[in-house]
């Protein structure tokens, strides 16, 4: 005996080359993996409706399914090679589809007559866009802003120019505006865009990426007016500038100036199943709580500029948090120069270095000793924990400095206080109830023009580097992604979609240098480029929110979620003013629980809730029929 078991789902916006699979946790329908998911056919009289149908023994209980959009790309490696089929739209509500063969089959026909709409279950609807799902597959950004635009003849100074992009050989090409900061189809004349007013962002996705190029077309007064085309040469890196000439007539007329960036698939994703795994995802889902989450920075707080009982970004120092009642910790990532992730907050050290009395001379006694600045990433993993470091703010000592070394004393050997650990062992050695808030440490330009660390890694490899350790080690835990740097949020939501991440935020500030790129420069623009981008939301600063709450009404407008964080956040009265009248979801500070009696963190007595629903009186679980009962739970 065997189920038949039918599949229908309405898609009102799909678009002429897009098709749909289902995917869940049977073989026929890929166990959860997107690349062996099971296509629909497409109703001939509707084209708005799909349909398929299956067939499993009875054995088989529950299926648990998704439903996505795809599109083909082709290659064009040669006229052999079968299309591959990229993920353009799938649905992620927390919980997938369930289906109880016994309860929902007549004759052993299950589903015959329904219909489903894409994107919505159980009272909720939440659709996002694919991620990286092949290794041909790269994804192409262009982002045009600031100075871009110069116009030689400066009668069309003032004009109002249009932009559009046009691949040469994918028919599927979106763009993002400042105003309308969702992806969609371009206009058909372009997008407006005026000097140091508009940022547009064009994206794209390839699968031959050596045969890629682009048409920039500038439409004045609703005509195409001059043109400036990119080929592949143009793009030597992943990321980057480049100038165009625009041509009217055969002459040239301006440049556009454009950064781009392309997005690659992760390496640890082809070995590491649970990466592109849709049976969960967490990348957009948020559960609202009356109690506001509390994250521990650094642990129990930053310890090489401010007075703390624990060396800040250690296992002891998390751990400490966690005791304290912290629902996350906050901790900062970072490569050594053999490639090994280290949790440390700052690019540079101070190393210990003994002079000489003349160039002929040994290396003298320890009075002869001086600090010389040197960068993380030129060290490798053991020669971190070989080296004495101070901090880099010791080169500028002041008097009230009293705190702690970056290198620990000689008999302080215990090595939860090891100031180098690794991602791996912060990940498999702090408490398994306390979440992760990974802020991903990548260098910037900054306003001044320095930059705060030259010569870095290539962005794609490094985000792989982290993601691959995340997936190895983090099991079950709650994480959540973070990072100054908008383009490494993007990267990583290109490469994955189980965990979250958020945007961090300087935005106006009179108290640290802002960054060159707008995006961090104004709380406002990180909010429409967080939800562009399909990221779970921002972490604000809240020097800036102090003196203007605008960007958490946009937020809200884009159902973002809002973290807070900086120093006006030690104060217990600030704490108060942004957890009872700004509708925060988290704040991170220092010293977490200090002065205060010891607590258990929001998941812990969220599950002591749950075991106590079963457990009360004495009585024993409700007896039901199980043949007809599912139970979503939340993360």
């Amino acid at each position: 005996m065997e189920f038949t078991v039918h599949f229908a789902v309405r898609c009102p916006a799909i678009r002429d080359w897009e098709f749909v699979h289902v995917v869940g946790n049977l073989p026929i329908l890929g166990d959860w993996q997107p690349k062996k998911s099971y296509r629909l056919k497409q109703n001939p009289e509707d084209k708005e409706l799909w349909k398929g149908s299956i067939k499993v023994p009875t054995s088989v209980k529950d299926i648990f399914f998704r439903y996505a959009k795809f599109f083909d790309l082709d290659s064009a490696d040669n006229n052999k090679d079968e299309p591959i089929p990229i993920i353009s739209k799938w649905e992620t509500i927390s919980s997938p589809r369930h289906c109880l063969l016994e309860c929902e089959s007549t004759k052993c026909v299950a589903r015959e007559n329904t219909v489903d709409q894409f994107g919505e279950y159980g009272g909720r609807t939440e659709i996002s866009d694919g991620w990286i799902i092949h290794l041909k597959e790269q994804v192409v950004y262009f982002r045009i802003h600031g100075e871009a635009l110069k116009i030689y003849d400066k009668k069309y100074s003032n004009a109002e120019l249009r932009l559009k992009v046009v691949p040469f050989d994918v028919r599927f090409s979106d763009v993002l505006t400042r105003e309308d900061p969702i992806f969609g189809d371009q206009y058909e004349n372009g997008s407006v865009f005026r000097n140091n007013i508009d940022y547009l962002v064009f994206r794209t996705r390839t699968v031959s990426i050596q045969n890629l190029g682009f048409c920039i077309n500038v439409y004045r007064d609703g005509k195409l007016w001059s043109s400036a085309y990119a080929l592949p040469s143009t793009f030597p890196n992943t990321h980057g500038a480049s100038i165009f000439p625009f041509l009217n007539n055969s002459k040239p007329v301006g440049t556009l100036t454009v950064d781009y960036m392309i997005a690659k698939r992760s390496p640890a994703a082809e070995t590491n199943p649970t990466i592109d795994d849709m049976s969960v995802t967490f990348g957009r889902y948020w559960r609202k709580r009356k109690r506001i989450l509390e994250i521990g920075h650094r642990g129990m707080g930053s310890s090489y500029t401010k007075n703390t009982s624990a060396r800040e970004n250690t296992v002891f120092s998390m751990n400490q948090a966690a005791q304290r009642g912290a629902d996350y910790v906050e901790l900062d990532v970072q490569l050594t120069k053999d490639l090994k992730t280290v949790v440390y907050h700052d690019f540079h050290l101070l190393v210990t270095v003994s002079g000489r009395d003349s160039p002929t001379k040994s290396p003298s006694n320890a009075e002869n000793k001086s600090l010389h600045e040197i960068p993380i990433k030129d060290l490798t993993f053991n020669q971190l924990n070989l080296l004495h470091f101070e901090h880099i703010s010791k080169a500028n000592p002041t008097d009230d400095n009293v705190t702690l070394s970056v290198t620990p004393g000689k008999d302080d050997t215990d090595k939860k206080h090891d100031p180098f650990p690794s991602l791996a062992t912060v990940l498999t050695t702090v408490d398994k109830n306390v979440g992760l808030n990974i802020e991903i440490k990548y260098p910037m330009y900054m306003k001044d023009g320095s930059h705060e660390c030259q010569g870095y890694f290539e962005q794609n490899m490094f985000v792989d580097i982290i993601l691959g350790e995340v997936a190895q080690y983090a099991g079950d835990r709650r994480i959540i992604f973070s990072c100054f740097e908008p383009d490494i949020c993007t990267l990583i939501t290109q490469k994955q979609h189980k965990y979250p991440v958020l945007f961090l935020v300087v935005g106006a500030t009179n108290r640290y240098m802002p960054f060159q790129d707008i995006r961090s420069d104004s709380s406002k623009i990180a909010a429409n480029f967080a939800a562009g981008c399909e990221l779970l939301g921002v972490n604000f600063h809240s020097e800036e929110l102090l003196n203007d709450r605008n960007p958490i009404a946009i937020a809200d407008k884009y159902k973002l979620v809002k973290f807070v964080w900086g120093d006006d956040l030690n104060s217990k009265e600030i704490q108060k003013l942004f957890k009872e009248e700004m509708n925060i979801d988290g704040i991170i500070f220092d010293r977490i629980g200090e002065d205060e009696t010891l607590k258990s963190n929001v998941f812990i007595l969220e599950k002591e809730h749950r075991k106590s629903l079963f457990t009360k009186n004495g009585s024993k679980s409700p007896n039901v029929n199980r043949r007809c009962m599912s139970m979503a739970t939340d993360h």
